[in-house]
């Protein structure tokens, strides 16, 4: 039996789901992963560099990727895997979520996980989840929604309305649209003064259990979505998901998330780490092993898989259209970085209920103080 050291991060989709699939890799492969797990703060915000010397796989965030490959510390799927599996995994991918992990030419993880901010509501209290920011904004003054936004997920709302209003961040040769960004910035700011002070706090796993656990609310908007919620006696009570707010009602713009598996350039053994991080991306293992133990696929045959569907109340096939239109962002060495200061940027702004005149200003100019180091 090969034995392989690898790095998760601390949820039962990101643990137990890889936990479980162990049998399957020593029946399949000869192979044993044995998984330390990081929590989600960290799965965000540290550089692999920091850590990747001490495993063989490890699982990862798209954004991320650039970073890695300048540290030398990650390994190129098409040198270690067949054009074959390669164009399988490219094929039955949801939405972009493979080639969210493609820089320079190549692909440095593959998807076993993606998740897009989508919503969320108790089927005990309310018969769907808002389609329209109209309807957010009316359910909010009831005190029964939430909408979670510490600093990295008021990014990721920010980044997600940006691109919903036709102006993403990093298209068409600029960062930012200044003037869309303060009308995306006071619409935010609108929205935090109508929901509960705990979403300043929150995040969207926080916001799940607050949702999952207590009577007081009935909706939740822009979490990345979780299918564990939606599985029967996960928690006292049962969530079940639906599309992204937006605009026109068409579920488009939604900052893509999700994790990719990738292969340390430290392991002693890339060989048998690739097949690992192959066999449990590929579509059979994702509906079934992976999908059925907690995961939350990265595989669109997942995704449309009816049992997998049938033992989370329809998660998948509700939120399949906001994977499918979501928005990836860039793959910009330095970006984590960008991401948090960015992030601590928009939060201030939320929290101060005001957008200075410098506030858009600021954002930009990191941008491309981290653009303009990455061309010295």
């Amino acid at each position: 039996m090969i034995q392989l050291r690898g790095m998760t991060w601390d949820h039962p989709r990101g643990l137990d789901s890889v936990v479980n699939s162990d049998a399957l890799l020593q029946e399949r492969c000869g192979i044993s992963v044995k998984w330390d797990a990081r929590s989600l703060l960290a799965f965000g915000d540290q550089h692999i560099s920091e850590f990747y010397e001490d495993y063989d796989l490890m699982i990862i965030d798209h954004p991320h990727v650039p970073d890695a490959v300048a540290a030398d510390a990650v390994v190129a799927f098409e040198e270690l895997a067949t054009p074959e599996q390669m164009a399988e995994l490219a094929r039955t991918s949801v939405g972009q979520s493979h080639e969210s992990y493609l820089y320079r030419g190549k692909h440095w993880s593959l998807a076993i996980d993606t998740a897009a901010q989508v919503s969320a509501y108790r089927p005990d209290k309310a018969d769907h989840s808002p389609a329209l920011w109209s309807e957010v904004f009316e359910l909010a003054r009831t005190g029964k929604l939430l909408w979670p936004y510490k600093p990295v997920d008021a990014f990721s709302t920010f980044a997600t309305l940006m691109a919903q209003h036709g102006k993403p961040l990093a298209a068409n040769g600029i960062y930012i649209d200044h003037s869309k960004a303060e009308e995306v910035l006071n619409f935010m700011i609108e929205l935090a003064t109508l929901v509960p002070e705990i979403c300043a706090t929150s995040n969207p796993i926080q916001t799940a259990e607050l949702l999952s656990t207590t009577d007081d609310y009935a909706y939740g908007v822009c979490m990345y979505g979780y299918s564990n919620y939606s599985r029967d006696n996960f928690r006292k009570r049962l969530l079940i998901y639906g599309e992204v707010p937006s605009f026109d009602g068409k579920a488009s713009g939604s900052q893509l998330g999700g994790a990719g598996v990738a292969v340390s350039s430290a392991s002693k053994n890339k060989e048998a780490a690739a097949l690992a991080a192959v066999t449990i991306s590929l579509p059979e293992i994702q509906a079934t092993t992976y999908g059925l133990n907690a995961g939350q696929p990265g595989n669109v045959v997942a995704w449309r898989d009816p049992a997998l569907n049938a033992a989370t109340h329809n998660f998948f096939a509700n939120t399949l259209t906001t994977l499918e239109r979501a928005w990836v962002r860039p793959r910009v060495l330095g970006w984590p970085d960008i991401q948090f200061e960015s992030s601590q940027v928009i939060y201030k702004a939320l929290v101060d209920r005001k957008v200075s005149s410098g506030t858009i200003r600021e954002i930009s100019d990191m941008y491309e103080k981290y653009v303009q180091e990455q061309i010295k």
